[in-house]
């Protein structure tokens, strides 16, 4: 028996030498992949001394042997022993994934407020991608180096993403890149410590993944990688969507902040639930009788002015980021940055808009003022101009169209973004004018085409209208999107922010280029009213914010300090913009306070005093009963009965191609 154990360990100890002789030979006769090594190895060393040398310390000796033990395995030749081989696969399979899952987390958040069983649902993600790699490319070193690649990316997307909105990856932003590539030059890419160490661990975990490569050839060997990868896809299936693990350790998504996701369920995970929770789930009780039930009782208990009388021109205009941060907290500055909006005070109605979004999504907002549908019934991670609106469905335009309204949408931008050019034709618009189509001379401020030439646009193409025709125009301008620097004068200062004086705030260029934009648009606003208020046709203006900035955190830790607000009460700020509607005649509109986005569009059609249909008549008297329509109101009233009624009317119209047109109607 001592024979046989030592006849074992000198196979093993002979199998190692020749290994070790092998690799040493192989080295050497590859003098190009010896060559790139040291040359990977070198500029990792190099780039890490520029972003992380802080002295000899921990810190310099790890990055030191990442930057060498990258290059290294990039030399090394691949295993030929198959036992050997074997080992070093399944070695990497239980280290590698855990460690990738950390390094994926920590350029954003540490792990602190991680939920329970977060990190092994992570975990399965990452060796689902691994599998589905292997599956496609039917080698491990292809796989584990592919999938890492994979994973990288999406790291980098997700990180730049929280830097420039505040809010994490979503699987529709994939599907949104035209939006992001064309703002893409107004951010600056900022690397960070913690956002270098998760390259430079990926650099090894691609090196070292590439290396451990089965060396297994046939059909045999193919027949058996599929299997195993069609066993991980299915064992995730399952563990996805029937073991139970997301409910038995409470991990959902987090709706009224979405940056809540990431913190306590990790990307991968946040990521995963976004998709599952894409679809609307048809309400309990759904019926057409409920339906047609629902739109009589809004024409019986409409109480709003009587409709129909007026058809007055209309200019609804949605201002990219337009928002009074004051409604954060005390803000100081060296002057007023939105005189003339507080001035008007003749035949105007104002207030504040709640919106769902923070830095970005603008879709979503302009979805909620045109459709009247609520994001509170959808996934918080929903986009719907690029999934659920794909057919013809109701909207301002089309009521305003069944009155004889010309009816226009414009953006000083591409007409792709948010597949724009596809759903105003869905929304009924006539026409859709895109910066392509601008009549009036480009003006740009910081890379965009500013509210003036926005404002100038409107003008011509409201004296170039069919007379014949009452006009609906709806607009979205693009001047103040994130990105907040570049070269434009800043009159306007801060001098005190919460109960802090703007020299000991931090960094507070970003705010103060913001509200700088903020008198942009009040000045070009100004002259777009004033060229409507001699105009002699009755004209109505409506104009509210999409969503507020995303600025840096010195400046929310400053307006915050000090304020006793609770955590959720600060984020509920973050989501509160501006509306104005004016009329270039005499009137008297009714107040209607602060509201939701997906009110506005009943409250403008009603303030111009044109036909309504049941389900604006229905909007406007739920908007009396529960004014803001949030993610939280929508769970917790999800039982009763207007809710309930409300859910039922925006499944029709979304997700029914049928949908009853009677209800959207105000035609005979």
């Amino acid at each position: 028996m001592e024979h046989k154990g030592k006849t074992a360990i000198l196979k093993w100890k002979t199998c190692l030498q020749d290994a070790l002789r092998n690799i040493l030979r192989d080295i050497w006769n590859r003098k190009i992949r010896l060559a790139a090594g040291c040359g990977v190895s070198v500029l990792l060393f190099f780039l890490s001394w520029h972003y992380l040398f802080e002295g000899f310390n921990k810190r310099f000796l790890m990055f030191t042997a990442l930057s060498l033990l990258t290059g290294i395995f990039m030399v090394l030749p691949k295993i030929k022993n198959r036992y050997l081989a074997i080992a070093a696969v399944i070695c990497y399979l239980a280290a590698v994934p855990s460690k990738i899952f950390v390094r994926m987390e920590f350029p954003n958040y540490d792990l602190s407020r991680l939920s329970p069983g977060a990190q092994t649902a992570n975990v399965i993600i990452i060796l689902t991608v691994f599998c589905v790699f292997l599956l496609i490319f039917q080698r491990t070193g292809t796989a584990f180096a592919g999938g890492s690649i994979f994973l990288l990316c999406l790291t980098l997307i997700n990180y730049y993403c929280i830097q420039f909105r505040g809010s994490s990856l979503t699987y529709l932003d994939l599907r949104a890149t035209s939006a992001a590539i064309s703002v893409l030059g107004n951010y600056r890419l900022i690397m960070s410590v913690e956002l270098w160490y998760t390259i430079l661990y990926f650099c090894l975990f691609i090196s070292l993944g590439k290396w451990c490569d089965l060396p297994f050839k046939g059909k045999k060997y193919h027949i058996a990688v599929t299997a195993v990868s069609i066993c991980g896809c299915l064992f995730f299936w399952w563990f996805w969507d029937r073991s139970g693990y997301l409910e038995k350790n409470d991990l959902y998504g987090h709706y009224w902040d979405a940056t809540e996701n990431e913190q306590l369920n990790g990307f991968l995970l946040s990521f995963g639930i976004g998709i599952k929770e894409l679809r609307m789930e048809k309400p309990d009780g759904y019926s057409q009788a409920a339906l047609e039930e629902t739109a009589k009782l809004a024409e019986e208990n409409y109480q709003g002015p009587v409709s129909g009388e007026n058809r007055p021109n209309i200019i609804f205009i949605m201002n990219e980021s337009w928002s009074d941060l004051r409604v954060l907290g005390n803000l100081e500055t060296t002057q007023e940055y939105m005189p003339f909006v507080n001035s008007l005070t003749q035949s105007v109605v104002k207030g504040n808009t709640y919106v769902k979004i923070l830095g970005g999504l603008t879709a979503n907002s302009e979805f909620e003022a045109l459709t009247g549908d609520t994001l509170a019934f959808l996934s918080p991670t929903a986009i719907p101009y690029e999934l659920q609106v794909n057919h013809d469905m109701p909207s301002i335009a089309t009521v305003l169209k069944e009155q004889g309204y010309q009816t226009m949408a414009m953006h000083p931008s591409g007409s792709a973004v948010w597949n724009r050019e596809k759903v105003y034709g869905y929304f009924g618009f006539d026409d859709f004018i895109d910066q392509e189509k601008f009549q009036t001379p480009y003006l740009y401020l910081r890379g965009f085409l500013s509210d003036e030439c926005n404002f100038n646009e409107i003008i011509w193409q409201f004296e170039h209208r069919d007379r014949e025709k009452p006009f609906f125009l709806f607009d979205v301008s693009i001047q103040n999107h994130g990105g907040y620097y570049g070269d434009m004068d800043l009159p306007i200062a801060i001098t005190k922010v919460g109960d802090v004086l703007a020299d000991d705030a931090g960094y507070l260029y970003d705010a103060e280029t913001y509200l700088n934009l903020m008198k942009v648009t009040d000045e070009a606003f100004e002259n777009l009213i004033g060229y409507f208020e001699q105009v002699e046709e009755p004209v109505i203006v409506c104009m509210f914010g999409d969503h507020q900035p995303h600025l840096e955190n010195d400046f929310y830790q400053a307006i915050f300090a000090n304020s006793g607000l609770t955590e959720q009460e600060q984020t509920e700020r973050k989501y509160i913009t501006p509306y104005v509607i004016w009329a270039n005649y005499e009137t008297d509109f009714p107040e209607y306070g602060d509201l939701s986005a997906n009110y506005l569009g009943a409250v403008l059609l009603e303030c111009a005093g044109v036909k309504l249909s049941p389900y604006y008549k229905y909007l406007l008297e739920l908007q009396r009963q529960c004014p803001v329509i949030s993610y939280q109101t929508a769970e917790e009233q999800g039982q009763e009965k207007e809710i309930l009624r409300y859910r039922m009317l925006q499944y029709n119209q979304l997700m029914e191609p049928d949908y009853i047109k009677d209800i959207f109607s105000v035609s005979p």
